[in-house]
C-alpha cells in the first residue's frame, strides 16, 4: 500500500480535480447558459406567462423559507424584501425584464453552488487528517504519546485496527483510468464524507468533487476545507424547481468534463438505519445524460461508471436523533418522546472516549461497478450484461432505424430508475453487519414475540424494563448467525470479520459492551433476573440494519423460554 499511495502522491497534478480551478468560471458559465436555455425550451420564447411563473414559484418558496427564519441574509442570494419586491412587481414586467432577472438568479445561484479545489489545501489535508481521524478513532493512545515518539505518531496515522477498507479497490483503480468514476454511498452519519473522503485516499483513489449541505459551510475551519477541497454547496432549505434544476446540470457538466464525483442517492442521512432502498434518481440520471452529451458532442465514448459503496458503522453518531426523526415521521400520534437534543460538541467527545475500546468502528466496502445502464463493469472498463456478454453503452441511446445517438428523456428515465435498482440491489448485497446490529434486532425481537398482538410503536412505548435471559440471548445470536452465515454465504449480504470469527457467546457480549459504550442512558442494563431493555427506540434503530431482508423469525426464534 506504501508504494501504491507513493505512486498516487506523485501523479496527483494528473487527478481531474487538479484542472477544477482553472475550468471553474466556464463551468459555472456553462451551467447559467444550459439552464436559462432549458428554462426558455420549456415555455416557449413567447410565453410570458411561463417566465412569469417559474420567476413567481421562485420567489413564493423563498418568502415562505425565510419566513420561519432559515437562514440569515449572510446566507442568502437575494433578501426576503428583494424576493417580495419581485414577486409584486412581476405582472407589470416586460418579457425582457424577465427574462434579465432569470438570467441573473441562475448565474448567482450557479456562482453559489460551485465549489473550489487547492492543490495545497490537498496536501495539506492528506498530512492532517490522518491524525485528526487518529485521534477521533485511537484517542486511547493520545496519554502514551509523550513516551512513545516518534513511534506514536506513526501509529496514529494507521487507522487499519479502526477503520477497514473494503471490497475491490483495485478495479476502482483500475477504472479511474479508463473514465468518469461516480461514487454513491449509502449514508448513515455527518462523518460518512470525511471518512469516505479519506478511504479513497488511502486505496489509492484520486480525490472526487461532491455535494455538501450549505450548513457545514457555517463553521470557517470546516468551510476552509470544504470551500477548497472540491465540496460544492447544496442548499437543502431551497426547494423551487429552478435551484433542483441547477444542481442537477452543474452535476451532470462535471462528469461530462471528466471529474470523479460522489453524492449520496439516499438525499440525506437515513434515519431509520434500515439499508436505502428508495433513491433519489434526480442526480443519479445526470450520469446517463452526461454520456449521451458527450457522444453527441464529441463523437466519442467516453464512460462514466457508477460505483455503490457501503458505510458501515458499529455505533451510529447520531443514532438517538435520527431514529427519533423517523418515528416522529412515521409513527405520527403512535409514537411520543420527548425531544433530547444533546450539544453536538460533547456528543462528538463522548463518542469518542466511549468507543476506543472496540475492535473495528467503521468498514467502507466498495461494490462492483455500473455503467449508467446498469451493466456491470469489469476491470477492462467495459460493460457485460446479465449472461456475461460484452455490450457497447451506445447502442442504449441509438435510433434502431438510423443507428445514431438521440435525445430522449422519457427512455432515459427508464433507464436511471433501473440503474437505481441496481444501485439499491448492491447495498444490500454489500452491507456489512456488526455485532450491535444483530444483539440489537435478537433483543428486540424477543421482546416483539412476548407481545405479539402489539403494534411496533407499543413495543417502543410499553417494551421497556422487560428482561432478557443471558440463555436467551446466546441462544437466539447462536441460531441468527447461522441464518446470517446462510445469507452470506448465497451473496445476500456480507458479515463483519468479527461476527464470522466469533461465537455466538462472544458475539452477544460484544454486542452489549458496545451499545452500553456510547448513549446515555445506555439502552440496556444489568439486573439480576437478566439484561433489562431501557431504550427501545435505540435497539429498534440498530435492528433496523436487519429489517431490510427477509429473516422469518421460526428460522432462528430460541426455544428457551425468553
Amino acid at each position: 500500500m506504501l508504494n501504491a499511495l507513493t505512486r498516487f502522491t506523485q501523479d496527483l497534478p494528473d487527478a481531474p480535480l487538479f484542472r477544477f480551478k482553472q475550468e471553474r468560471p466556464y463551468i459555472v458559465a456553462e451551467v447559467s447558459r444550459r439552464v436559462y436555455r432549458q428554462c426558455l425550451d420549456a415555455i416557449g420564447v413567447a410565453d410570458e406567462h411561463g417566465l412569469e411563473y417559474i420567476l413567481n414559484d421562485a420567489a413564493y418558496q423563498e418568502i415562505q423559507r425565510m419566513s420561519t427564519g432559515r437562514g440569515g441574509p449572510e446566507d442568502e442570494i437575494a433578501s426576503r424584501s428583494w424576493w417580495m419586491g419581485m414577486s409584486k412587481e412581476l405582472t407589470q414586467m416586460s418579457e425582457q425584464r424577465k427574462r434579465d432577472i432569470l438570467k441573473d438568479l441562475i448565474e448567482r445561484y450557479a456562482s453559489d453552488v460551485a465549489g473550489q479545489f487547492n492543490p495545497a489545501v490537498y496536501k495539506l489535508s492528506t498530512e492532517v487528517l490522518p491524525f485528526g481521524l487518529g485521534m477521533l478513532f485511537k484517542a486511547q493512545d493520545l496519554q502514551d504519546l509523550p513516551r512513545n515518539f516518534p513511534e506514536g505518531i506513526k501509529g496514529l496515522r494507521d487507522l487499519g485496527d479502526r477503520l477497514v477498507i473494503d471490497g475491490d479497490t483495485e478495479l476502482m483503480r483500475s477504472l479511474k483510468d479508463k473514465g468518469t468514476v461516480l461514487y454513491v454511498p449509502t449514508h448513515s452519519s455527518n462523518m460518512d464524507s470525511i471518512l469516505l473522503g479519506y478511504s479513497l485516499w488511502q486505496a489509492g483513489l484520486p480525490p472526487v468533487t461532491y455535494g455538501a449541505g450549505k450548513n457545514l459551510f457555517g463553521n470557517p475551519l470546516m468551510s476552509f476545507f470544504m470551500h477548497n477541497l472540491g465540496a460544492y454547496k447544496v442548499d437543502r432549505r431551497i426547494k423551487h424547481g429552478l435551484y433542483k434544476e441547477i444542481l442537477k446540470t452543474y452535476s451532470q457538466v462535471l462528469l461530462e468534463r471528466g471529474y470523479h464525483s460522489l453524492f449520496f442517492p439516499g438525499g440525506t442521512r437515513c434515519r431509520s438505519n434500515k439499508v436505502e432502498q428508495r433513491l433519489k434518481l434526480g442526480l443519479l440520471g445526470t450520469s446517463v445524460s452526461a454520456y449521451v452529451r458527450n457522444l453527441l458532442q464529441k463523437q466519442e465514448d467516453r464512460r462514466i461508471y457508477i460505483c455503490p459503496v457501503t458505510i458501515n458503522y458499529n455505533l451510529v453518531l447520531e443514532a438517538e436523533s435520527l431514529i427519533k426523526d423517523h418515528l416522529r415521521a412515521e409513527g405520527g400520534r403512535r409514537y411520543f418522546l420527548e425531544d433530547d437534543e444533546f450539544d453536538q460538541v460533547s456528543t462528538v467527545l463522548r463518542f469518542v472516549m466511549n468507543t476506543v475500546r472496540m475492535e473495528a468502528t467503521t468498514v467502507i466496502r466498495f461494490a462492483e461497478a455500473f455503467d449508467p445502464f446498469g451493466n456491470k463493469v469489469e476491470a477492462d472498463g467495459e460493460s457485460y450484461d446479465a449472461r456475461g456478454h460484452r455490450v457497447d453503452p451506445a447502442d442504449y441511446v441509438k435510433g434502431a432505424m438510423d443507428d445514431q445517438v438521440h435525445v430522449d428523456p422519457l427512455r432515459d428515465m427508464q433507464y436511471t430508475k433501473h440503474l437505481g435498482q441496481r444501485v439499491a440491489s448492491s447495498f444490500t448485497r454489500h452491507t456489512v453487519l456488526m455485532p450491535t446490529q444483530v444483539v440489537g434486532y435478537v433483543l428486540f425481537e424477543l421482546v416483539r414475540q412476548r407481545f405479539q398482538q402489539w403494534d411496533i410503536y407499543r413495543v417502543m412505548r410499553m417494551g421497556g424494563d422487560e428482561a432478557i435471559s443471558w440463555e436467551a440471548l446466546r441462544a437466539g445470536v447462536g441460531r441468527l448467525m447461522e441464518v446470517l452465515e446462510s445469507m452470506a454465504g448465497r451473496g445476500e449480504l456480507v458479515l463483519s470479520s468479527f461476527l464470522s470469527d466469533s461465537s455466538a457467546q462472544h458475539i452477544a457480549q460484544e454486542g452489549i459492551d458496545y451499545l452500553r459504550m456510547y448513549h446515555t442512558p445506555a439502552p440496556v442494563d444489568f439486573r439480576a433476573q437478566g439484561i433489562v431493555l431501557t431504550r427501545m427506540e435505540l435497539l429498534y434503530f440498530y435492528s433496523n440494519r436487519l429489517r431490510t431482508y427477509t429473516i422469518p423469525s421460526e428460522s432462528w426464534m430460541p426455544v428457551v423460554d425468553v
